[in-house]
């Protein structure tokens, strides 16, 4: 089995680049498709998720759980993961019953069914995928190397085929095929883990699989209002180009928030089995370790992202974007809001079985962000779209750390993150103004996180021990001395020669 710091670097790596995709693909498509194509892909996109939501009714996310449980039991694992697969490929007929009646009743998709039609090749690519099953493995190398070889190949097609307005259905097809479609691949290499000659037909119960996944559905379902419902409700309440700047920002949130998230991909299966085999105080530990790295690397990652809204907005955007500006600045501390919800939710809750108190928490930012959207998006569009969800993220980590209370072995703020919050804070002063006397984006983009960096460590390293920026120095400190040793080797080697 690779170690935590082997799949996580693995993991990053692949969200990294499942996020670069758009966020290398979007400064392009752009300036071609402007903010009202751009707009109506992520409007579809956005129905097409809650049918992918629906059709798989929250078996990914338990998948996991059930398949870490029992890796150590080829037989078991079989059948468990043969069970779920039929469970999903069952639902997903129904998906397509939706796109179906959604093409032919919802007016704002009949206008242009062909590209709606090539959108929902997602639900598709998802149900055949059973990423669920090499995360629940920690098959991390596999899913990296075959993410990073399908979305080199949709990059490049894309600036090969999509030059002009017009080729909005071929932007469709390979945003498609840079975010799922290599999802093909993993049938093959299923082989290794499902072996349907080990099960007699009627000794699988895929029904079994049903209510404990209908209980992420909900979890699931109460997450997507947050999540799609804004580019939903602002296209309906104002119009496809405040999608897009919408869109403009939340993708670059995205990218830096993967960075974060990618360590609860890696640590769900591992905690899962911890729990299996009883191993709590390992659970502790590694929970409480998670906590540590979300805050010691989301808090300035969202104040540097407001520092450099305008530069990223300009640079990846164009400027005709100038209004996602704000909206970035505005929705810049989900990073932050959703990396401690993450840790607490996922990590810790679900893998003990407790989540009810995940539902409840995301219920309460579910309401919130309707309310809000209703109240704020008429007014301020897209930056009223970010207000409620960055209000709606706030009330979904209270809840949890009130109601979860018992079961989380960490206190969220304690010393070491006050001295997080408070070198954050110092280290946003002298970039901004380096900011205000620096006029080229490219080289701020460059300075800027060199600065704030060399501040923040500076200043962490002077007021405390931080248990993350420590062992990261560690590493350094090992890769460097590595570094010395392999030289004087060398130099041994050839004074002897």
């Amino acid at each position: 089995m690779n170690s935590i710091k082997k799949n996580y670097i693995f993991n990053l790596l692949n969200t990294v680049t499942s996020l670069l995709f758009p966020l290398v693909t979007f400064p392009y498509a752009s300036r071609i498709m402007l903010a009202d194509g751009i707009g109506q892909v992520n409007f579809f996109q956005s129905i097409i998720n809650y049918i992918v939501l629906l059709s798989s009714i929250g078996i990914p996310l338990y998948a996991i759980r059930e398949s870490a449980s029992v890796r150590n039991d080829k037989k078991e694992l079989s059948r468990v993961c043969l069970e779920i697969v039929i469970l999903h490929t069952s639902l997903t007929a129904l998906g397509y019953l939706a796109v179906g009646i959604i093409c032919m009743t919802v007016a704002k998709v009949t206008v242009d069914i062909p590209l709606f039609l090539l959108l929902s090749t997602t639900i598709f690519f998802n149900a055949i995928g059973c990423n669920w099953l090499f995360q629940g493995v920690e098959d991390f190398k596999y899913i990296t190397i075959r993410g990073i070889v399908v979305r080199l190949l949709a990059i490049l097609l894309l600036f090969v085929f999509v030059r002009t307005r017009d080729d909005l259905m071929w932007y469709a097809g390979f945003t498609v095929l840079g975010t799922v479609g290599g999802n093909v691949f993993n049938l093959w290499r299923m082989r290794r883990y499902i072996k349907p000659r080990l099960h007699r037909l009627g000794e699988l119960r895929p029904l079994r699989h049903l209510v404990p996944s209908l209980r992420i559905f909900v979890l699931n379902l109460i997450i997507s209002i947050y999540v799609n419902l804004d580019m939903v409700m602002l296209g309906f309440m104002k119009d496809s180009t405040a999608v897009g700047y919408y869109t403009a920002a939340s993708k670059i949130t995205t990218v830096l928030m993967g960075v974060v998230s990618s360590l609860g991909t890696v640590m769900l299966p591992r905690l899962s089995n911890l729990i299996h085999e009883g191993r709590m105080e390992e659970f502790n530990r590694l929970s409480r370790k998670a906590i540590d790295f979300v805050f010691t690397f989301s808090t300035p990652l969202f104040i540097g992202l407001i520092v450099l809204a305008p530069s990223l907005i300009h640079l990846f955007c164009g400027q005709s974007y100038e209004p996602a500006i704000r909206t970035l600045m505005i929705i810049s501390p989900v990073m932050l809001i959703i990396g401690l919800s993450n840790v607490m939710g996922i990590q810790v809750l679900y893998p003990q079985r407790k989540e009810n108190l995940v539902i409840y928490s995301t219920a309460v930012g579910a309401v919130i962000n309707f309310s809000l959207n209703c109240l704020l998006i008429p007014k301020y569009a897209q930056d009223g779209a970010a207000i409620a969800t960055v209000v709606a993220e706030t009330g979904v980590t209270l809840t949890m750390s009130i109601i979860g209370a018992k079961y989380i072995p960490f206190r969220l703020f304690n010393r070491q993150n006050l001295i997080v919050i408070l070198a954050s804070i110092v280290m946003m002063i002298p970039c901004i103004i380096v900011r205000n006397y620096i006029v080229s984006d490219t080289f701020l983009l460059l300075l800027i996180p060199i600065i704030g960096c060399i501040i923040y460590v500076s200043i962490i390293y002077i007021l405390g021990q931080n248990s993350i920026v420590d062992e990261v120095c560690c590493i350094v400190k090992d890769i460097r001395i590595k570094q010395i040793k392999k030289y004087k080797e060398n130099d041994n080697n050839i004074k002897g020669a």
